[in-house]
């Protein structure tokens, strides 16, 4: 073979050499993309169902809380009875005010009864300009489905108020027919305004796929797919959402990702790529969707890219370096040769200087092991001191609900020597009334003992507007054993200006009843004994004093008074976990907890919390107490 054919020969192989080199570095770069793009895919593919899971949870939660209420008051006699007679005046007014007491204490928005034919004859917001009373709701239809023996269920946008809500109705059942119809409204707008806060777009469409319910209110009322005319007719006909048409939602392109969508040029995210999640809601035969960003795949798959030619490139430089390298080592072979020798003396002191590090070595090794073993030590004293901290906290906790649980226990058993004598009386409202006080003291057993798992969350409490007023009537009637007790004299004199806050209403009971309590305690025994407990507006602030005209506290006491387990209190009649207790919650609430001596004799408790509007207010769960002499 002649030299220049061998020279060709080489060029060609050289050049499909370096076109191969090329080729297997685009594949690899474009490889380590997709992997990278698959691999963040797919997580956010599993948090997005495990948090389309929690909003599905969310929404039914926030409906089945009210599922009870249709039927329990289709249960009661008064209700039937007015069935029977719907022109009877008193029996009107009577079923009026037992639904809306029946809703004020279930939080629902609004409880009717329906007649025979639809129309509405009494309901809980008899008294309010949006009354339903009077208005046919025949074309709705849960009360189709209430008047056929079954549960009514419907979502709809109210015809009177304009509000949307979900509607659940349950038969009245009069001798074994169906002789009305009880509904009540859920009102999901909460829910709506909570899913507002969250990072994703939640989507809930109906059987028809109309947009209903929605994180970001203008989706609201979007169809997901064309409306065909026998589903338009009928939302016509049941003025389901009192819309005449609903345009379309552009969903975009998309491909599947671990049984999601990946959806590019979508209403949702014009210019941005989202992950869908769909879940069915089979109980409601409503579907949610949930949509979460998805920019973190088209990063991922870029990143890895760059990087992955980044390490490419670094390969081929360190083959080049490596390649010259070589060159000039076969340069230097001559050279080593002539340095064999001194090469030979260097290994020698070299083999001298590496037994010396050997054994510097091993006792290095052994310095190891001694601090790994006293580390050992440390981290095993570390977790006892852990552990006692825990058993400390555990103690202390224990103790704290023990003295909250006593003043509703001694109200309970109040209370159940009072029903047993009313009922000996033969007074049985009275004695029904103090059933449901108990039933709502039992309640509030529980929600102290929540208090336990609110304190391991370290969450804070929710507040909202208060009535000072009505808490603090809810706290004497609590307290009215331990003030027959102390002989005491109680004067209530609010401002009325000023008893309206920004608290929540069993946590502000806890306070009163503790501060109140106290009182009783420094007066007991004592010559024209009183409590007294006033409220003044102090800018944005109201400002609620509880004083007493006991012997007051010494300077020792009251540097201490709000320690835990601190108190002024004969042996056994005291946890001194009252006060700390009360000011902990004061300071959740953005309060504020202080102690005074009073110039004419006795101490002042001065709770100062943030004023709220005097129109609204939370309502207490239970109507006063009732006793019988």
């Amino acid at each position: 073979m002649r030299p220049n054919r061998i020279t060709a020969l080489g060029a060609v192989l050289s050049a499909l050499l370096a076109a191969a080199a090329v080729a297997a570095v685009v594949l690899a770069v474009l490889e380590a993309g997709e992997m990278a793009e698959a691999r963040v895919g797919e997580r956010l593919a599993s948090d997005a169902r495990h948090r389309a899971e929690i909003y599905a949870q969310s929404l039914e939660g926030a409906i089945e809380r009210f599922g009870y209420l249709p039927a329990a008051a289709a249960l009661d006699e008064n209700v039937k009875r007015l069935l029977a007679t719907p022109s009877d005046g008193e029996q009107v007014a009577r079923v009026n005010a037992y639904l809306e007491t029946l809703n004020r204490a279930a939080g629902g928005t609004v409880l009717y009864l329906l007649a025979p034919g639809g129309m509405t004859i009494a309901a809980s917001n008899w008294n309010t300009p949006e009354t339903y009373v009077g208005t046919d709701f025949s074309y709705r239809p849960y009360y189709t489905e209430a008047m056929a023996g079954g549960t009514g269920r419907f979502y709809a946008v109210g015809t009177l108020t304009g509000v949307p809500g979900y509607f659940i109705s349950a038969p009245v059942m009069v001798d074994g027919k169906v002789a009305g119809v009880v509904a009540t409204k859920v009102n999901l707008d909460p829910l709506e305004a909570v899913w507002h806060e969250a990072a994703d777009t939640v989507l809930v469409a109906d059987e028809h796929g109309i947009v209903f319910l929605a994180s970001d209110p203008k989706f609201k009322f979007r169809a997901l797919r064309p409306i065909d005319a026998t589903a338009a007719a009928e939302m016509a006909r049941t003025r389901q959402y009192g819309h005449k048409s609903y345009p379309l939602l552009r969903m975009g392109r998309g491909e599947d990702e671990g049984g999601l969508k990946l959806l590019s040029g979508s209403d949702i995210s014009p210019a941005g790529l989202v992950l869908r999640d769909e879940k069915d809601l089979p109980t409601y035969d409503w579907q949610l969707q949930l949509f979460t960003d998805a920019a973190p795949v088209v990063l991922a798959g870029r990143s890895a890219r760059i990087g992955m030619t980044l390490a490419l490139v670094i390969l081929g430089l360190v083959g080049l370096y490596w390649r010259q390298h070589l060159k000039r080592a076969r340069e230097t072979l001559a050279a080593q040769a002539a340095l064999a020798a001194a090469h030979r003396e260097l290994e020698g002191k070299v083999a001298e200087r590496t037994a010396d590090l050997s054994a510097a070595n091993t006792r290095l090794a052994a310095e190891i092991e001694e601090r790994r073993r006293a580390e050992s030590e440390l981290r095993a004293a570390q977790d006892e001191l852990v552990q006692a901290a825990k058993m400390a906290t555990l103690g202390q906790m224990a103790a704290g609900v023990t003295h909250e649980l006593n003043q509703p226990l001694t109200a309970l058993r109040a209370l159940a020597d009072n029903t047993a004598k009313l009922l000996q009386h033969g007074r049985e409202e009275d004695a029904e009334a103090n059933l449901a006080r108990i039933a709502a003291l039992v309640d509030r057993l529980g929600k102290i003992t929540g208090q336990l798992r609110a304190f391991a969350r370290r969450t804070s409490s929710e507040k909202g507007p208060v009535d000072a007023a009505a808490v603090l009537a809810e706290s004497l009637a609590i307290l009215a054993p331990h003030l027959r007790a102390s002989g005491a004299r109680v004067v209530s004199a609010l401002d009325p200006d000023a008893t309206q806050v920004m608290f929540e209403p069993i946590r502000l009971s806890q306070v009163l009843v503790n501060l109140v309590g106290n009182a009783l305690d420094a007066v007991k025994g004592r010559p024209e004994a009183a409590v007294r407990i006033v409220s003044h507006r102090e800018g944005g602030r109201i400002v609620l004093t509880v004083e007493d005209n006991g012997p007051g506290l010494s300077d020792g006491a009251a540097e201490r008074i709000f320690d835990p387990f601190f108190t002024t209190k004969p042996a056994g009649e005291g946890l001194g976990l009252g006060l700390p207790i009360s000011l902990a919650i004061a300071r959740d609430f953005g309060a504020t907890l202080t102690a005074r001596t009073r110039a004419e004799g006795g101490t002042a408790f001065d709770l100062a919390m943030d004023a709220a509007e005097a129109e609204a207010h939370l309502p207490l769960p239970a109507e006063p107490l009732r006793h019988v002499s």
